[in-house]
């Protein structure tokens, strides 16, 4: 039974590998291009300008923070440099998509530990972690470079351990799920709500038969102690987000009533039918909320589950306006109850197609529970296919000409070259298809006297797709010569 079912998880991730083969060959593009431009950034500045991880750096250095950009703690993006300084990679882009796809397989395994933690049978289990594999979110981040999977497996190997301690009640279990929780709410804060079981497991009980039971004290003490580092960190970075929408939520929420109906029909429309779920679960998500199958564990899972269900919903109705239409990886933190769910319809489907007296009607119904597990990769491959076109990226038509000759952008200067970026409305794809840090401006929006002071500051080129600059004799006095002219994209290098 066992060789089995590593063999189910070794054919499903080599299955999984070959649908992302032309992802894992490409540059960073399509949506939330801007993002991982962002995230790699990180990771290139850890693996080769300052190792520090409490300093994550982007490649722009205008302002007055230097280029040091504090947002969610950077656990992933430091570790993932670690393994590119280690193996010495001449670009962090493949480490950091084989690093990924590498925490999206172990957060799959902690899923399946999970089921069996709450009693499933191995055969469920085990389908409901694959069709948890090709659910449309997941299997769209499983290789994109964002920390918000870092944080969903780390959450799972969370559940995983508190269920697991909930059953066997051992000291290290407890501890291992506190620190995996406090993992996970480090790398994105969002997270932290996923606490709300261990919250439920201390109000039932703490206090039963008229006394208090000190075991459970000493388990909020520890998952205190764990989410101290967290506090700590963001205690620290919020106050520098200035007006981010992620602080204010729906109480900064400035959109008409068409627009938010425009945003709760895209939910219906497009969220929560094609991105947490897909066709392939429908029935069993239905089933599941309706009539779960409910094995027979020691701790009964359902009051998790929904509390799960509840803190999440609220929280994206508290986030709704962040997340609006374009943030879809701000959803994760639902996927847990919901694949939960799903694995609990499969099971009360299966059970029921057992319990036929008729023999085809059992050999039919295995059939079709087989296809719909079987659909879920194609599925998933198809609803993806729009979010892989690289024209929905960033600003697409301002940077294509820098997409499409990167190569010679990039070789022109030294790696370690400071530049200047004219036009870039992302702050990130820019540079990050050019591979070079330094100034970058939004739009064409730059004084000549600028150039004289970023000189001094060691800018050694300007990259620029603006013709206002090329033509300014007051900016032309200050280039030494056209060193490459591609599409619509100029390097010159400065006197």
């Amino acid at each position: 039974m066992t060789l089995r079912i590593i063999l189910v998880f070794v054919l499903s991730g080599a299955l999984s590998v070959w649908m992302h083969r032309d992802t894992l060959q490409r540059d960073i593009y399509g949506l939330h291009d801007w993002r991982q431009s962002q995230t790699m950034w990180n990771i290139r500045n850890f693996a080769r300008y300052d190792n520090d991880l409490y300093t994550p750096r982007r490649s722009s250095f205008n302002g007055s923070n230097n280029n040091v950009a504090r947002m969610e703690f950077p656990i992933m993006q430091w570790g993932i440099a670690q393994v590119a300084r280690l193996v010495g990679a001449e670009d962090e882009l493949v480490i950091s998509r084989v690093s990924v796809f590498i925490i999206s397989l172990s957060g799959l395994v902690a899923f399946f530990l999970l089921l069996r933690a709450m009693a499933f049978p191995p055969w469920i289990a085990v389908a409901g972690t694959v069709l948890l594999q090709f659910n449309p979110l997941f299997y769209f981040y499983s290789v994109n470079v964002l920390p918000d999977l870092f944080a969903l497996a780390a959450g799972l190997w969370y559940l995983y351990f508190s269920f697991a301690y909930f059953r066997d009640r051992r000291w290290w279990q407890c501890l291992l799920a506190a620190v995996l929780l406090g993992l996970a709410t480090l790398a994105k804060l969002p997270f932290a709500i996923l606490g709300i079981v261990g919250g439920v497991y201390i109000a039932t009980h703490l206090y039963r038969d008229r006394r208090f039971d000190w075991s459970v004290v000493a388990f909020a003490v520890v998952h205190l102690i764990c989410a101290l580092p967290a506090l700590q960190w963001y205690t620290w970075v919020i106050p520098t987000w200035n007006n981010n929408p992620v602080v204010y939520g729906i109480f900064g929420n400035t959109n008409d009533r068409a627009e938010n109906r425009r945003i709760f029909y895209f939910y219906w429309r497009q969220y929560i039918p094609y991105d947490l779920l897909s066709p392939a679960v429908w029935l069993y998500f239905l089933v599941g909320c309706w009539r779960p199958l409910r094995p027979p564990a020691p701790t009964p899972y359902a009051r998790y589950v929904w509390a799960m269900a509840l803190i999440t919903l609220l929280y994206v109705l508290g986030q709704f306006n962040t997340i609006t239409t374009v943030h879809d990886y701000y959803l994760f933190p639902l996927l847990p109850w919901m694949y939960i769910v799903v694995t609990a319809g499969l099971g009360r489907v299966w059970q029921w197609i057992q319990e036929r007296p008729i023999t085809w009607v059992p050999r039919a119904a295995t059939v079709a529970v087989a296809v719909s597990i079987l659909i879920s990769p194609l599925l998933a491959h198809q609803l993806n296919a729009p979010k892989r076109d690289e024209r929905i990226g960033a600003y697409y038509e301002q940077l294509k000409d820098v997409r499409r000759y990167r190569a010679e952008l990039q070789a022109v200067t030294d790696h370690d070259s400071l530049v200047i970026a004219l036009n870039d409305h992302s702050g990130h794809v820019f540079t990050w298809l050019i591979r070079k840090r330094g100034y970058v401006f939004s739009s064409d929006a730059i004084k000549p006297a600028w150039i004289d002071d970023m000189r001094r500051r060691g800018v050694t080129h300007l990259y620029s797709n603006s013709r206002r600059i090329d033509q300014d004799s007051a900016f032309q006095t200050r280039f030494d010569s056209l060193v490459l002219e591609r599409g619509n994209v100029k390097v010159f290098r400065l006197k």
